[in-house]
Order: structure tokens, then sequence, then C-alpha cells
């Protein structure tokens, strides 16, 4: 600090040049005379009085030092403006980092761009040489683009990061990190989140539409949650809708089903239970079949020891069950489970004859007819026609009469005739049917013989139009883990089953190896049981397969099927004669004996009236 002010020294360097002009050209054109002049008048005056300490000889100053407005400013590409503020661009030391923008008091102030070598760069509003407010930030290394608030150089407040894959992010951030409301949009896909982040994660309330499969919850694309998040996971109360149709609402942990839940599946079947880690706590694994054939004689014999077959009646109805078990057989109150009842026939494989044209014709059937179902019981079977809405009374059901066993043979005498009934009246109706069928034999021979194979495509055209066709069994859904089919019938068999027709070749060939000709009591036998077979079932083995057609799976499981073997039978004498009991036909005897007293009577009354007259 001088010790003289401003003011004076200015006062004295125009009393200075005044004096100079009175003295004019007198003295000697050089600066030095006219100082020595003037201070020879004024020897009052010296310059010691003014003690100004600063100045000093000419030859001793130095050059004076220009303001600093910046200390970087020996590596500034052009000038600062005045006072340091304005716009001005600068190159840093590293020669990483570039600067171009406004500046105020010799700081970034303002509008400007940064620069970094690698590509990377930030443009926007700078704050005291701080990025503060508005701007755009970009990452050469991996191509993100944010642009938004910043506070100290940080992402912070509302901006939208786009990243090098095209996904964006809108909405809330916070020292750098996704927090707060938010868009997460994922480019090609329909995968999209809205809700609260935290941290980088989605947290608390919020919606994700799905894309495709992600963890282990099963999700696909078009499924949608709706609910609650942790730490970047579904976790408490939420509801997820399935793409294909089902619901869940419930709990959630750890990304998955877990706690109390509802789940409607879109294929009908519903639960309701706890969960845990995305199953339900108890499920079914596995059917078992509950059979019923409705006859009170099996009930009142002692079981057998094979315990797997069942019997079954021609004309009988049958009932049964399914219940649904897990491993250790307890029953699982499965809902809407969708269940289905089929039986079948054993399949008999084609056979390459001599004829190469009958063995493709074979291959070509058998692609078209359903493949065979493998059974537990070392054989496969083709499906046969079962329904229940066959309704017979007790006169449809055949006697043991009407039709033979066969597995009994005819000519072998050590097996009873199954004809035999104990009614005299059957056995007149059956020799007189005998007699009539050796009536038809000759002429039926004689036919035969005249059209050959066009009596055989005739027979089998009538057959067509004389079997009943009846419609399907339907599906049913459990109730509480259990379904059940009542009344259930074996149609007749359809037009050329393959089995049947197996069968019967089989029977031909052994009947030709043996030349065996057939007695007119076997030829009566074979037309009845023709007869028959067009009303009724044909005899022997069927397997029973009850399994799981929940379509879409339910978890993608299905339920393991269970199979039963049926032995169908000709209805035993004593049932027939019960329901006959309980149901009394036509009694001949006594409606003589009503028309004879009817006349009787009739002439009682004449002779009344002859009488009278």
């Amino acid at each position: 600090m001088p010790t003289i002010s401003s003011t004076r020294y200015t006062d004295y360097k125009k009393k200075f040049h005044r004096e100079l002009q009175k003295f004019g050209s007198s003295f000697p054109d050089t600066s030095n005379d006219l100082v020595k002049a003037f201070l020879s008048k004024e020897n009052s005056q010296n310059l010691e009085n003014f003690k100004l300490p600063h100045l000093k000889p000419p030859s001793t100053f130095p050059a004076r030092p220009k303001r600093r407005i910046s200390e970087r400013r020996e590596f500034c590409v052009n000038p600062f403006p005045k006072h340091g503020s304005g716009h001005g661009i600068y190159q840093y030391e590293n020669k990483y980092f570039r600067y171009e923008g406004q500046w105020r008091k010799g700081v970034k102030h303002g509008q400007g761009k940064l620069q970094m070598a690698d590509g990377s760069y930030y443009e926007g509003t700078f704050v005291d040489g701080e990025i503060d407010g508005k701007g755009i930030r970009y990452f050469s290394q991996n191509g993100s683009k944010y642009s938004g608030q910043f506070v100290r150089g940080e992402f912070h407040g509302r901006g939208t990061m786009t990243y090098a894959d095209g996904s964006t992010y809108e909405g809330e951030w916070y020292r750098n990190r996704k927090h707060g409301y938010g868009i997460m949009k994922t480019v090609g896909s329909t995968e999209v989140y809205e809700g609260g982040y935290e941290s980088n994660m989605k947290h608390g309330m919020g919606v994700m539409m799905y894309s495709k499969k992600i963890r282990l919850d099963g999700c696909r694309d078009g499924d949608r949650y709706e609910g609650m998040w942790m730490n970047d996971m579904r976790e408490g109360k939420g509801i997820l809708y399935g793409s294909d149709g089902s619901v869940y609402e419930g709990n959630f942990k750890g990304d998955s089903f877990n706690g109390k839940g509802l789940m409607h599946h879109i294929s009908g079947l519903v639960y309701d239970g706890l969960w845990i880690n995305g199953l339900p706590e108890v499920m079914a694994s596995k059917l078992k079949i509950v059979f019923d054939n409705n006859s009170e004689l099996d009930k009142k014999k002692k079981p057998t020891k094979d315990s797997s077959k069942k019997s079954i009646y021609q004309g009988i109805g049958f009932s049964v069950g399914v219940e649904c078990h897990n491993e250790s057989g307890r029953v699982i109150p499965d809902q809407g489970r969708e269940i289905r009842l089929l039986v079948g026939f054993r399949y008999y494989p084609p056979v390459s004859d001599e004829s190469k044209e009958d063995a493709l014709f074979d291959m070509i059937e058998d692609d078209v007819e359903e493949k065979p179902i493998e059974t537990p019981f070392g054989y496969s079977v083709v499906p046969y026609p079962i329904t229940d809405q066959i309704h017979l009374t007790a006169d449809d059901i055949p006697d043991d009469d009407d039709q033979d066993d066969q597995s009994k043979s005819p000519n072998d005498p050590n097996q009873e005739n199954t004809a035999e009934s104990g009614d005299e009246s059957s056995e007149e109706k059956q020799e007189s049917e005998m007699k009539e069928m050796e009536k038809e034999e000759n002429i039926e021979e004689k036919e035969e013989e005249d059209k050959g194979n066009e009596n055989e495509e005739s027979a089998d055209i009538e057959k067509e139009n004389t079997v009943p066709q009846f419609p399907p069994l339907t599906t049913l859904r459990t109730k509480d883990g259990l379904c059940k089919w009542d009344d259930l019938h074996l149609t007749p068999a359809p037009p050329k089953y393959r089995p049947f027709e197996r069968m019967a070749e089989e029977e031909k060939l052994k009947s030709q190896s043996k030349n065996r000709s057939r007695s007119k009591v076997d030829k009566f036998r074979m037309k009845k049981q023709k007869a028959l077979e067009e009303k009724f079932a044909k005899l022997g083995e069927y397997v029973l397969i009850v399994e799981d057609v929940t379509t879409p799976p339910f978890m993608n499981r299905q339920l393991q099927p269970d199979f039963l073997l049926m032995k169908l039978k000709q209805p035993p004498k004593e049932f027939k004669r019960e329901n006959k009991k309980e149901h009394p036909g036509w009694d001949t005897s006594s409606h003589i004996k009503a028309s004879s007293r009817v006349k009787e009577d009739e002439l009682l009354a004449r002779k009344h009236l002859s009488a009278d007259d």
C-alpha cells in the first residue's frame, strides 16, 4: 500500500506539465533539462517529500505484468475475452480434455461442450466449473447416451438413457443410479417395465410386460405382472397374467410363486392353496381307477386272487371312477383337471401275405388308424368304442341260451354246453330254429358259390347299415380330485374293425389246417353270434384306460395314466331270472284262463236271456 494517494500524484503531474509550458523554447529540447530547470525553481519542493517507493528510474523499471485472468493461460488456443468471461476454447494440459463454451471469471460457466479424446463428450450447462443442469452425456465405450439433468457431474433428477442396443430408460435418477419412478423399454421386443426403482433395481410397485423366457418363473412372451418388487425380483403380493390366459393372484418370493395363491389355469384347472418355489405344496402325480360293474352277484362272491382283472357283462352297464393321487396314494383335490376314459382291444400287427398288394394295403390302413397304445399287460391295444348313451331293459339283455362263450368249443366233450338253460321252452325254440337252419343251409351254399366275392361285399355294406352308431364318451373334469362315469357300455364293433378281422382270419386258417368241417351246430351258433354282435360287443378281454388330457398341461406336467383289464362275459342266469321276477313278462296261461272266464260269463248271460224269453 503506497504512502501517497493516487489523487496527489495526479495533481503533481499536472503542475509539472504547466511549468514546462511557461519556459517555452528557452530551455534545450530535452526532457532532462526541463526537469532540472523546474526543480531548481521549486527548491522548496523535493521528490522525497512524496515518498513514492514504487517509482524507480526508467532504466530499472520492469515490464508491467498483464492481468492474470486464468492460471491455465499458457495452454489456451486463443486469448480469453476481457476479464475472463465469454466464449473460449481450452485444451487441457493432459491433452485428453478439450472445452469449448462460455466462461465467467476464468471458470466454465454457461453452455459448453467438454470433449474427451476417446470420443465421449458432455454438452450442456456448466455452473462454476462443474457439470450442473441439463445436458447430454455420451459414452463411446458402450455407445450409451444420457439426456437429462445433472448435479455436480452425476445423473441426478429426471433423464433418459439410451443404450447401445436401442433400449431406453426414462425416469428419475439419483447419483448416477436409476432411483424412483421410471419406464424401461427393451428394443426389438415387447418387454416393458413401468414402476419404482432403487439403486438401479426394480423396487416397489411396478408393472412388467415380459417378452421372453427368463429365470425359473417360466414367463413367456406376452405375460404381464402387476405387483410388488424388491431387489429386481418379484416380492410380495402381485398378479401374473399369462399370455395363454392363465392368471395367478397371490404372494411372490424370490421371483416365483411362494405362499398363499390362487391359480386359474387356461386348461380349466383351478388350484387354491400354498405354493413353494413356484409349485403347489401338494400336487397329484398319477390317476387311479375305481371300478364298479353294478352286479350284485359279483359283490356276493368272494374276491378272486387276480384283482387286476374285472368282469363286465353284455347288456349290463358298469361305472368307472377316477381319483387323482400323489406318490403316497393320497387323494389330491384337483379342481377342473380334464380326464379321458377309453377302452382298447388287443392290437394285431399287419401280416405280410404272399400278395404284395395286400401287405401294402395293410400298411396304408395302419397309417390311417390310430396308433396303438402300450399297456402294462405285455401287448398294445387300439381304441374300441364305448358310450354312456345306451339304454337297455331287462328283456334286451341276452341269455346264456342266446349266445355261447367263444372260449368253449362245441365239439369238446370235456366242456359243458353253454346252451343248456334248464328251460323246456328254450330247448323247443332251439330245435325249431335248427330245423329252419337245415333248410336254409343248402340254399345259402348255392348262393355263395354263385355270387362269390360279391356276396361278401354286400354283407359288409349291410353290416355297416345295420350296426348302430353311438356318440363317443365325453371327457370329464375333476371335482375335489374325483370324477365318475355311470352306465357305460361297450358298443357293437364298428365295420371292418381290424383286430376282429385278424382274429377271423386266424380262425379260418386254423380250421383249414386241421381240415375240420363245420357242423350244423357250429354254423347255427356262428350265425346267432353274428346277430348278437350287431347289438352287443364281442366277448373277450378289453383294457380300460384313463389318462390326463388337460391342455395345456398344468405346470407342464401330466398325470400318469392307469390301466385295468376287463373280461366281457355273458350275463349270469341268476341276473336274468331276478330281473324277470322284478319285471314279469306275458303269462299265456293266465291270459287263457281270463279269456275262458269271459266266454263262460257270456254263455251264462245268453242262457238267462233265453230263459226269460
